[in-house]
């Protein structure tokens, strides 16, 4: 059932999702907010995915309990199309929240949230926004910390920095981060893509849809994988060797992370073709 709706909400507004909105915004934060980017969007992204599965799950089933027959689909219709109007103050709300989480000194608060949504065309009063702050916090039982792959990237640059020294660990830090972004953005390509690489056919059955949202739910391939491509980037001639010592550190097959590596380079290659 989760895995269902993991894919459900994975594309629930084509091609402008959580994770684009997200980015967008944290980019207009940035501007005013130092070093809020990262790695308050990353736990952005994720608070947002594990509130819309559960914010889509409550209201699927209340629909299911309370309507009947044609009632219930006409119900179910008029909610999605209310869940899509609320997309961007949703996604203000999770960015709130891990601005907080992160401990930045300037938080995003809900008169900057008023403000961002005022300038995109949404009209919502302090109390509205700050509403919507509580139903994120409920709804996720109030466990907003969130793991995410950002952490998992520097943890794993830290031990390979140890490892091998001669590394440029800055220059690294900031490719990784660059690329991690192309992935968040780029998403449902992305995994669309590395499916299609170990398949060796694209996503057609139930079956699939729920190999792919276990697949993209597997914050450690995407951090090893994300590791290894800007290990290549800013170092090529290091990149096996760097590969080999993440296989080591996480047990993932040499394979699947030259897999992850090799398609978010070649994403990033045809979009700059």
């Amino acid at each position: 059932m989760q895995a269902a709706l993991y894919v459900c909400i994975y594309n629930y507004t084509p091609r402008c999702r959580f994770d684009v909105l997200i980015m967008f915004k944290c980019k207009q934060i940035s501007v005013s907010v130092a070093r809020f980017l990262h790695p308050a969007t990353a736990a952005a992204l994720v608070a947002c995915f594990r509130f819309m599965l559960k914010h889509v799950e409550e209201l699927y089933q209340h629909v299911k309990v309370s309507e009947e027959g044609s009632d219930r689909k006409e119900e179910w219709q008029k909610i999605q199309s209310k869940l899509k109007k609320q997309v961007p103050l949703r996604a203000l709300s999770c960015i709130q929240l891990a601005s907080k989480v992160s401990s930045h000194y300037k938080i995003l608060t809900p008169r900057m949230v008023r403000k961002l949504l005022l300038d995109a065309g949404y009209q919502y009063s302090l109390s509205g926004i700050v509403s919507s702050e509580l139903r994120v916090l409920k709804t996720m039982n109030y466990h907003v910390y969130c793991n995410t792959a950002h952490i998992h990237i520097e943890i794993l640059l830290h031990l390979i920095g140890s490892a091998i020294t001669s590394l440029d660990l800055a220059m690294l830090y900031k490719v990784a981060l660059k690329l991690l972004d192309v992935a968040y953005l780029k998403k449902a390509e992305l995994y669309e893509r590395l499916f299609f690489l170990t398949t060796n056919h694209t996503v057609q059955s139930r079956a699939d849809c729920e190999n792919l949202a276990s697949v993209g739910r597997d914050l450690q391939l995407l951090a090893v994988g994300v590791t290894a491509a800007a290990t290549y980037v800013t170092n090529n001639r290091q990149s096996d060797k760097i590969t080999e010592q993440l296989e080591k550190l996480l047990r993932i097959r040499k394979e699947d992370i030259t897999d992850m590596a090799s398609t978010l380079i070649t994403l990033i290659s045809s979009r700059a073709a």
